[in-house]
């Protein structure tokens, strides 16, 4: 139950952050992915999402031109995703946003409990993963 609350307190911290300047959490994240082109289905998987929502959010992008879809030469059919100019300005925005909103929080907790937390969610990610993938092998 922890785990859900602290996941609905970073949306709701990440809404702060991105509302102001017209954005969502879940925008940032595929914004965030695409620092570097690369396909709606690998953004899915590194984020945890359905494709057909990150689809969604692609596409919602590339009609804003934060975004724009070219091909991809080792794969026609997954065409790759693309930070434009206005994409990475607004990329940009964001981070310094988050810089601040991090740099209020390590107040309350030290770098060094940081680092254990973001170890211990590694470790439950990792479980997590290959009890999934374990599953799915399964069926």
């Amino acid at each position: 139950m922890t785990l859900f609350k602290v996941n609905g307190l970073i949306i709701r911290a990440g809404e702060g952050i991105t509302n102001p300047i017209g954005q969502s959490s879940a925008r940032w994240q595929v914004l965030g992915r695409v620092y570097e082109p690369t396909t709606v289905a690998k953004i899915a998987r590194d984020i945890g999402h359905a494709r057909q929502s990150v689809q969604r959010i692609a596409d919602i992008l590339a009609v804003e031109g934060l975004v724009s879809y070219e091909d991809n030469p080792t794969d026609r059919r997954a065409r790759l995703l693309e930070l434009t100019a206005d994409g990475a300005e607004v990329l940009t925005e964001i981070y310094e946003r988050q810089v601040e909103w991090s740099l209020n929080i390590m107040e309350e907790l030290s770098s060094t409990k940081l680092v254990q937390i973001a170890n211990n969610l590694d470790d439950i990610a990792r479980v997590l993963e290959s009890s999934i993938d374990a599953s799915d092998q399964r069926d």
